[in-house]
């Protein structure tokens, strides 16, 4: 079978709606040239019926006017059209230029930054140029915490069978291409964020107040007939002072409401159109068949009373883009001060949200859900030689073979074996500096987060049982928190210790333990803690330059094992292979290092 070429389809399909855009632009060059005739001819007949009026200049006037408004409304369609493919052949080309890793124009995942969280710090998870920022293809809110959530959240027990279901839905997406990207231009089109979702979740979430009230649902549908009545009655020779009791009435009323009113719409502000995506992205997922159960179950979650959820999140955005009118100086006072505008809306709305209302986080959830198996199904797309890890429900076991770090560009990358069996293995790893210690370490924390969270990992085979994952890689101190490094580190080799204790399988990665204490007591300190780990149910890597530290494989021959990094020179320069390699390292290059800085040693 021969393999796919992501950047020969990715180019194919810029082509493709490069074609599509330029014939859509023919048409919208054709459709303001009919409106322009349009315009053209009602100024004639205007003209035309100034100089002798005839019953024949009316209907002129009126079919001009009724043909530009449905001409302005196909000429609408179009560009809607163009705009959608204009952001398809973006996306596209975005995808090209992330194959050459560079990265893509999508959410960094920054808000999601936690220190004290037990890994997502020490391996970049989040932030510019992190792994979140490499994998993200989600557009909405919703799809962009949900991404994080996985990522950050590792299934609490060993049941492999969530995360082989996961692995079936992320393949079947990879090659639903259309799918995928149909979703993330109705997206992308609007500028979705975090903080717009929390504000559509607090409006549909937002306590009813009119319903309840019968009696002033009762008053706004029968004052506006009072007030057109006395309106009609003042045009017939009525006083005209009598007009005031029923706008009076009207205008306080509305002062009443007002306020609440206010907070309602400020929820509702500049929410239409992200509604309207959000309803399109629904029935993209809605019409698409799935074979996978978490698709299916996906699919089958967006309705309500067999109404499907796209419909009734269009419905939401008609009644938010109602409220919008509060945004026009002129038409909002008047319809407000005749028909109580923002009162009937509000009540509408409330009326969709006591049907509907229950059924929209599931369904937000469920975008989300679709969103980061997309992300993770765009990953596997574009990179075909990397592997689906299987996952088993043994004790432990870690095996992969050439693992590497997905930032790391692939000419770059120098790929890994790992192979651990069973509980109460671990693996010292020294090295000189830059030979790769800590890069084996995040290379190895990543791809198991990846693996547990569904997702291909970047290997020629990996096979593991789930884990839960706790790291120590570049603690610093807090001068919010008045914590010292030293203590900082504690922190958070407690916290690598209380996972041990609670839970069954636990895998740790330390890098250079205890660094913010002297010689004698980090090395008498970590000595202590590798025992510790050592006589628990623990795995885990450790990287030190202390080869004091690697004397403890001869006392714990079936737990400990020594491993290592060289690297070797040439003239004045150092070389690195950054291959792992049984046994401890012999050789160091600090002094080589401060001589090249100019330090006399």
């Amino acid at each position: 079978m021969t393999q796919r070429n992501p950047e020969e389809i990715y180019s194919s399909r810029i082509e493709q709606y490069k074609s599509r855009i330029a014939s859509i632009k023919r048409i919208e060059i054709l459709l303001s040239l009919v409106k322009l005739a349009l315009v053209v001819g009602f100024i004639a007949v205007f003209y035309l019926a100034a100089l002798a009026y005839s019953s024949t200049h009316l209907i002129g006037l009126i079919a001009a006017a009724v043909f530009f408004i449905a001409i302005a409304i196909i000429h609408e369609s179009y560009i809607k059209r163009r705009t959608f493919f204009q952001t398809l052949q973006t996306i596209n080309e975005e995808e090209i230029r992330a194959l050459k890793h560079e990265f893509p124009d999508y959410n960094s995942g920054g808000a999601f930054q936690d220190p004290d969280h037990a890994y997502s710090s020490d391996l970049d998870l989040f932030g510019e140029r992190s792994v979140f920022h490499y994998i993200n293809r989600t557009a909405t809110g919703m799809g962009c915490r949900g991404l994080a959530a996985w990522l950050k959240n590792l299934p609490a027990d060993k049941d492999s069978d969530p995360i082989k279901e996961r692995q079936k839905a992320v393949l079947e997406l990879s090659s639903k291409i259309d799918l995928r990207q149909n979703v993330q231009a109705h997206g992308k089109i609007v500028e979705d964020s975090l903080e717009r979702l929390d504000a559509i979740t607090d409006l549909i979430q937002e306590p009813v107040f009119i319903l309840p009230k019968k009696g002033l649902i009762l008053l706004f549908h029968i004052m506006p007939l009072i007030t057109l009545s006395v309106i009609g009655l003042v045009i017939a020779g009525l006083p005209w002072p009598f007009l005031f009791l029923p706008l009076a009435a009207s205008m306080g009323i509305n002062r009443q409401t007002g306020k609440k009113l206010i907070r309602i719409y400020l929820m509702a502000m500049k929410n239409t159109r992200i509604l309207r995506n959000y309803a399109q992205i629904i029935a993209e997922i809605e019409k698409a068949p799935f074979s996978s159960a978490v698709l299916a179950k996906i699919g089958e979650s967006l309705r309500s009373d067999d109404k499907p959820a796209s419909l009734c999140i269009q419905k939401l955005s008609s009644l938010v883009g109602y409220l919008e009118l509060r945004r026009n100086p002129f038409f909002h006072p008047l319809f407000n001060t005749l028909f109580f505008w923002d009162l009937h809306w509000t009540y509408r709305l409330e009326k969709w949200k006591e049907k509907i209302a229950p059924h929209v986080p599931e369904w937000f959830d469920s975008i989300g859900r679709f969103e980061a198996l997309s992300s993770m199904a765009n990953l596997s797309f574009n990179n075909p030689t990397w592997v689906m890890p299987e996952i088993t429900n043994n004790d432990f076991v870690f095996r992969a073979q050439n693992l590497g770090h997905l930032l790391i560009p692939d000419d770059q990358r120098v790929g890994n074996d790992i192979e651990m069996d069973g509980k109460d293995k671990i693996w010292i790893i020294t090295g000189p500096n830059m030979s790769g210690k800590s890069t084996l370490l995040k290379t190895v924390g990543v791809n198991l987060l990846l693996a547990q969270a569904g997702a291909p990992v970047c290997a020629e085979t990996c096979r593991l049982s789930p884990i839960r994952l706790y790291t120590n890689l570049k603690v610093s101190d807090s001068l919010d928190k008045s914590l010292s490094l030293f203590y900082a580190e504690l922190q958070r080799l407690k916290m690598v210790i209380d996972g041990v204790v609670q839970h069954e399988n636990v895998f740790f990665l330390l890098d250079e333990m205890l660094k913010g204490t002297n010689a004698l007591d980090r090395q008498a300190g970590a000595i202590a803690l590798l025992k510790q780990l050592a006589a628990s149910q623990a795995n885990g890597f450790v990287a030190t330059h202390d080869l004091e530290l690697t004397k403890l494989e001869e006392d714990f021959p079936e737990k400990i094992r020594n491993y290592h990094f060289d690297g070797y020179i040439e003239g004045d320069k150092l070389f690195f292979d950054y291959k792992l390699k049984k046994g401890k390292c012999e050789s160091f290059n600090a002094l080589i290092l401060m001589r090249k800085m100019g330090i006399d040693v």
